[in-house]
């Protein structure tokens, strides 16, 4: 599969309306590496200070798979990307194993920022851009890398209680939910429906 949602590409080529008023006013700065200046940016801002502190710690392996885990499950709802990407498998799930596929879903994710850790080693982000767009609020922004040169990443938000959430992200030029839905009803598609074969897909992961 292509893009960041892929199996890693060397291996088979890999936040209610109390703020909207603030948010109104945000304007677009296309091009224009700039410092956060309204609610939206600085919460993307926090969330990607954690991946790249993360990213930068020295830690490796299972224990910075966990750690990933924990600080996407934080800031992003997989249940819900997990269920988008069922699509129409979504009523098919067998009894008993959805908490199994969430939590499947959630180290397959995390699987991913392990794998391309390097990326992620940065040293700040630029905010390039942040429009509303319908109910969300996508921001375009730049890590700058230690090693030199820039990781493109775009969030997609959500208004959620007081604060945001992200519905999405993009890297490598591929939305998350996006890749994950092609991925899976590949796989089910494939399978007829077995879940046993995504299962075993997402179960992969742990080798990476």
């Amino acid at each position: 599969m292509a893009g960041f949602l892929a199996r890693p590409l060397g291996r088979r080529q890999f936040t209610k309306l109390l703020m909207a008023t603030a948010l109104g006013g945000i304007v677009s700065t296309v091009g224009v590496a700039r410092a956060a200046v309204d609610p939206a940016e600085v919460y993307v801002t926090g969330v990607a200070s954690e991946v790249m502190a993360l990213a930068n710690s020295g830690v490796s392996g299972n224990s910075l798979r966990t750690k990933f885990a924990a600080l996407l499950n934080r800031h992003i709802n997989l249940r819900a990307i997990g269920n988008y990407a069922l699509g129409t498998y979504q009523n098919k799930i067998p009894a008993g194993k959805k908490e199994e596929f969430y939590r499947l879903v959630s180290n397959y994710s995390a699987a991913l920022f392990v794998y391309y850790v390097e990326d992620f080693r940065g040293s700040g982000l630029d905010i390039m851009s942040t429009n509303m767009q319908g109910k969300f609020i996508t921001i375009q922004s730049a890590i700058k890398l230690k090693g030199g040169g820039r990781e493109q990443v775009r969030w997609r938000l959500l208004l959620a209680g007081n604060g945001f959430k992200v519905s999405d992200v993009n890297v490598k030029g591929v939305w998350l939910t996006i890749s994950m839905k092609d991925r899976f009803s590949k796989i089910l598609s494939k399978s007829k429906g077995d879940f046993n074969a995504l299962f075993a897909e997402l179960r992969e992961a742990e080798s990476w």
